[in-house]
Formats: C-alpha cells, sequence, structure tokens
C-alpha cells in the first residue's frame, strides 16, 4: 500500500509564498494497494489537482473513484464539484462519509444549490453513489478493509478510519480533538499496532482553541505512542503555519517522539509527499 498527500491544509485553503513547500489545498490523500486499486480520503481542494493527474497520467477510460469522508465541513469536501472525473458520465464516484442527520446526498446538495454554486450536485455527468457509514463499523471498499471508528469529540458527525490491504495498516484520524476530551479517546484502540497513523495536529498548545474540534502536535504524538504505531504523520495544518513553522514543529517532534519510543517515525505532511505503507 502506498499514500500521496494532495492536500494537507485545515481549515481553508492556504496559497501563497509562506506555503510553497508543505503545501495551501486542503484535506486530500490517494491511497493504492498493490494491484493500483485507487481508494481517496476526503476531498478538500487537493482532489482538484488528484483529478488533473488522474486524466495527465492516462487514465482516460471509465474510472470508478470511491471516496472516504471523514466528514462534512467545506474544507472535506469543497474539492468535489473540481473533480475532473465528476464532468465524464462514463465514470462512477462512491462517496462514503459518516452517518449524519440527513442523507449525505441532501447536505452536500446544499453546498451546491444555486444561491452557493452554478451547478447542482444531480446535474453533474457522473453517476454518483452515497453511502452511510455508522461508526464502529467494518465495511469492504474494493481490496481495502475498512472499519470505522466511535464518533470523534467534533462539532460535526466525524469518524476515523482503520484502512487495510497487503497485509498493513493505515489509520486516517483528522479533526479529532478526543486526545483533549478527557474521555477515552477511540482513536488509540481503532489506530493500536497500525503501520501508520495520519492525525491532526492543528494546534500547537499555545494556540489551541478548545472545541474546534482538533488535536494539538503533543496530543498527537501521546496517541502515536499509545497506540504502539510505527510511524506518525503530522498533518490538518493550520491556515495560519508557515513552511519555516512547520519545518520547526517537525523538528521539536521527532525530539519529542524520540524521547519516549525511539522507535517512532514522526513526519509532518507535505502535498506531492508519498510514503509506503509496509
Amino acid at each position: 500500500m502506498r499514500i500521496r498527500f494532495w492536500g494537507t491544509r485545515g481549515s481553508i485553503p492556504t496559497p501563497g509564498p509562506s506555503t510553497v513547500r508543505y503545501g495551501g489545498n486542503t484535506a486530500c490523500i490517494e491511497v493504492r494497494d498493490a494491484t493500483g486499486t485507487l481508494l481517496v480520503l476526503d476531498a478538500g481542494t487537493g482532489l482538484r489537482e488528484l483529478g488533473l493527474h488522474l486524466l495527465r497520467d492516462g487514465r482516460n477510460g471509465a474510472l470508478e473513484v470511491e471516496v472516504l469522508l471523514s466528514h462534512l465541513h467545506w474544507d472535506h469536501i469543497q474539492g468535489l464539484p473540481f473533480f475532473r472525473p465528476v464532468a465524464d458520465a462514463r465514470n462512477t464516484i462512491r462517496l462514503h462519509g459518516p452517518h449524519q442527520s440527513r442523507p449525505i446526498e441532501e447536505i452536500l446538495g446544499v453546498g451546491m444549490d444555486e444561491a452557493f454554486f452554478p451547478v447542482n450536485l444531480d446535474t453533474l455527468p457522473a453517476h454518483f453513489e452515497f453511502h452511510d457509514l455508522q461508526p464502529g463499523a467494518t465495511t469492504r471498499i474494493g481490496p481495502y478493509g475498512v472499519r470505522s471508528s466511535a464518533p470523534l469529540f467534533h462539532p460535526a458527525p466525524a469518524l476515523a478510519y482503520r484502512v487495510e490491504a497487503d497485509g498493513v495498516s493505515l489509520v486516517y484520524a483528522t479533526d479529532t480533538e478526543d486526545p483533549l476530551s478527557g474521555k477515552p479517546n477511540p482513536v488509540v484502540d481503532l489506530a493500536r499496532g497500525a503501520h501508520t497513523l495520519l492525525h491532526d495536529a492543528q494546534y500547537l498548545p499555545e494556540d489551541y482553541k478548545q472545541g474546534w474540534g482538533h488535536s494539538t502536535v503533543p496530543s498527537a504524538i501521546d496517541v502515536a505512542v499509545a497506540a504502539g504505531v510505527r510511524r506518525l504523520v503530522l498533518t490538518h495544518h493550520d491556515p495560519d503555519r508557515s513552511d519555516e513553522a512547520l519545518d520547526r514543529i517537525g523538528d521539536e517532534a521527532r525530539r519529542a517522539a524520540r524521547s519516549r519510543n525511539p522507535d517512532l517515525e514522526v513526519i509532518v505532511a507535505r502535498e506531492g509527499l508519498e510514503l509506503p505503507v509496509a
């Protein structure tokens, strides 16, 4: 299994000279198993670049794209209307996300109605399928085994996911304030023994905003150590975090992790980064 980051930012896209190296697009991660089957984690603005890549890569036939949504806040769905494959009637887009008070299709459609966007979701040429995922459920998405967490501590319904293929495990846990909630953290059990943990690290302790649904860098390290993962990838960077600030955060996080588990690898996610999960 391999992963590639197309968007690593949280809250809002932040293009500009201060974010060139780590990127300004919001959450989107490409996952491929040994057969090359595509699974997409979240549909932030990075999804647009992934769509262009799929077309440039010569994948001009019919596409089946599975998208696993952590939740439905704007920074995790805003790339969907600009994902080039949605404009081709040959393609099928399957969206999987946490069960909401209303159907996922209806909520996504609100953001694309005539008051907010020129093209309605139901008029896009591609065929869409929508699948609600229950907390704690296990499902199969193509060759991938997917297990969802208990509900995350977040202002909107949100889930973390454990993705398994090729005998290895990847955990995607963005938009979680659970390490700081004072309650048992469902991400720890979900990630136990996994190879790679992609974890929300939007805040530092000094700028942590209680109740906004995000973790701090030290709390992400706490989760990785408690779960016994081999690699921690810090992602969902604060929109105000510059490249230089993320360099410093990475250096400090690696020092802090080594003092607790010398075998724990810590990486700061950046656009274009490709990693094997093995």
